[in-house]
C-alpha cells in the first residue's frame, strides 16, 4: 500500500507520515522506506521560471472552484472518514469531527496565492531547474517519497500549455528525479 498525500504541504505531510510510521511500529510491522509514500501536487514546467509560474498559477483554479463549489467532495475523500460516519459527513454543513482537519485544510487552500502555494509545496512551478529544486526541497522536508502524482492541467490552462508543461517535465525534470536513490527504511 502506498500512502499518498494530496496538496497538503510539508507540515501536514510530515504529521500524516509520522502517524503512519508510528501506527506501523505500534502494530509490530516493519519500518518502511520511501517506496510507501507518494505526494500529489500541482506542477507546471515552463521554458523560463517566469513563464512556469505564470502558467502554473492557472492550476490554482482547481483549489478555488472544486473545493469551494463541491464541499462534499473536499470532505468526503476516500480514507478520510470511517465508513460508519460517511452519511453524517455527507449531510452535515461542517463535517463530522473525524474529517475536521481535512475540511479545515481544504478551506485554507481556497484563494491561496501562487507564491504561498509554492512555498507550501502545493504548487511546483517554474523552469525545469527551479521545479526540480522545489521538488527536492520538499522531498528533503518530508523525508522522501518515491512517487509524485502530478496535476498538470486544470481550469483555464489550454491544452497546448498543459501538453508543453507535461512534456517539459518528462524531458527535463523526471530524468533527474529518477536518479534520487530511494531510502530503504525510516
Amino acid at each position: 500500500m502506498i500512502n499518498v498525500l494530496v496538496l497538503r504541504g510539508a507540515d501536514e505531510t510530515n504529521r500524516a507520515w509520522a502517524a503512519y510510521r508510528q501506527a506501523r511500529a505500534e502494530a509490530g510491522l516493519p519500518k518502511v522506506g520511501t517506496d510507501h509514500f507518494a505526494y500529489a501536487a500541482l506542477v507546471y514546467v515552463g521554458d523560463t521560471h517566469e513563464e512556469g509560474v505564470e502558467i502554473g498559477s492557472k492550476l490554482l483554479w482547481f483549489l478555488n472552484t472544486s473545493l469551494k463549489s463541491a464541499p462534499q467532495f473536499a470532505r468526503f475523500l476516500p480514507g478520510t472518514v470511517p465508513p460508519q460516519f460517511a452519511p453524517e459527513v455527507y449531510r452535515s454543513a461542517n463535517g463530522h469531527k473525524p474529517s475536521a482537519s481535512g475540511a479545515k485544510n481544504n478551506r485554507a487552500l481556497i484563494g491561496i496565492s501562487t507564491e504561498e502555494a509554492m512555498e507550501r509545496g502545493i504548487l511546483f512551478a517554474g523552469s525545469p531547474d527551479t521545479v526540480y529544486e522545489q521538488i527536492m526541497d520538499f522531498y528533503g522536508k518530508v523525508g522522501g517519497f518515491d512517487n509524485l502524482v502530478m496535476v498538470g492541467h486544470s481550469g483555464f490552462m489550454t491544452h497546448v500549455e498543459a501538453e508543453q508543461g507535461i512534456k517539459r517535465f518528462a524531458r527535463e525534470v523526471l530524468p533527474r528525479l529518477k536518479e534520487v536513490a530511494p531510502i530503504s527504511a525510516l
